[in-house]
């Protein structure tokens, strides 16, 4: 009897719910006042969009040869239920004074203005010395950069689904800061899905956490044009002394730090490499070590390590145009198998493009 009567009550109480539902007037409590630009982007565009919400104010970088005078607007998402004018695919003279006009729902307007400058010849990558972090929102560890719109990523996100962030600042003088990377033993629970080992990794890119194929988290690369002859960067390294596998597994194995830099074209279906600058190295560096890593453009020299070749096979011509450039820092080379030495530590300052 009370279960028939706490069901009668029930089906009551969904009733009111569901007439009520349907006696609300959409604009109940007024149409949205919202109207932000929340993503910006131009065709010929290298680098992150920086969006100063407070100031209306946007900075786009694009490649030296684009003509700003007659450029469009690829991409821009708003607030829910604005619009924007000029809109996407609209060509706009960024040479003068340019305003982006949001108009939210209930009318209220806000003017972004957007100033696109050029890549000079010679750029570095944005926060290269590697002194910028910030605290992504809701959680507990730093990403390196000023804000979300940083080029750089690391896989933090996914790695505090199971343990400690393994990619953190860390001071190497005073008022002189850097990266940290630690391979991390996750436990237990982690090896039952042979992801046991987790090396740092940071990259420019994005991650986006998939938790059913976490290696498609990692999207590297972000735009880029130029054409450095080398990089230079300081490290240090300490090798883990048990090297393991994602199942928890003790392997007869040295760890390596992996240090590259990738260029390459993405205008057409297929990747294409055109610049490949790989350091390798299980060495122990306790003290700051700089080091200049020479690029090689097209083909690879006979004899180059397997792991230097691109897995899609393709490998562009010397003098192909450059759209995309990928810098990977790891402490254990095999961290995408869920491979390293515990506790192998990387420490990384002072990355430069050399021309």
């Amino acid at each position: 009897m009370k279960q028939l009567e706490s069901f009668y009550g029930l089906f009551i109480a969904i009733f009111i719910i569901l007439v009520c539902h349907a006696c609300l007037d959409e604009h109940r409590f007024g149409k949205s006042s919202l109207n932000q630009i929340l993503h910006f982007s131009v065709a010929g565009q290298v680098g992150n969009t920086q969006i100063v919400s407070d100031s209306l104010l946007i900075r786009v970088t694009v490649g030296s040869q684009v003509n700003t005078a007659n450029l469009f607007a690829d991409s821009i998402r708003v607030s829910s239920y604005a619009r924007v004018n000029p809109g996407k695919g609209d060509l706009v003279d960024f040479t003068k004074p340019t305003f982006y006009e949001v108009t939210a729902e209930n009318g209220s307007v806000a003017k972004y203005r957007v100033i696109v400058t050029k890549e000079t010849a010679t750029p570095q990558l944005e926060n290269s010395g590697f002194k910028d972090w910030y605290t992504p929102a809701g959680k507990n560890y730093q990403e390196p950069g000023k804000d979300e719109n940083t080029i750089w990523a690391s896989g933090n996100a996914g790695v505090v689904t199971l343990g400690q962030a393994n990619v953190e600042k860390t001071e190497i003088a005073p008022g002189d800061f850097g990266a940290k990377l630690i391979t991390r033993d996750l436990g237990p629970l982690a090896q039952l899905v042979k992801q046991g080992i987790a090396a740092g990794s940071m990259f420019t890119g994005k991650f986006q956490l998939n938790i059913s194929n976490p290696l498609s988290s990692a999207k590297f690369g972000t735009p880029f044009s130029a054409r450095p002859k080398s990089f230079s960067i300081t490290y240090t390294y300490v090798p883990g002394l048990v090297y393991k596998n994602g199942q928890g597994q003790v392997l007869d194995k040295k760890d390596q730090a992996d240090i590259y830099l990738l260029l390459e074209n993405r205008s057409g279906e297929t990747i294409k490499r055109i610049g490949t600058a790989w350091f390798r190295s299980g060495d122990k560096v306790e003290s700051p070590k700089e080091i200049t890593i020479p690029i090689i453009y097209g083909n690879l020299p006979q004899g180059s390590p397997e792991f230097w070749f691109p897995t899609n096979g393709t490998i562009g011509n010397a003098t192909d145009e450059i759209t995309h450039i990928s810098f990977v820092l790891a402490s254990s080379a095999a961290g995408a198998n869920f491979e390293g030495g515990v506790n192998s530590t990387l420490i990384v300052n002072n990355l430069k493009l050399n021309y």
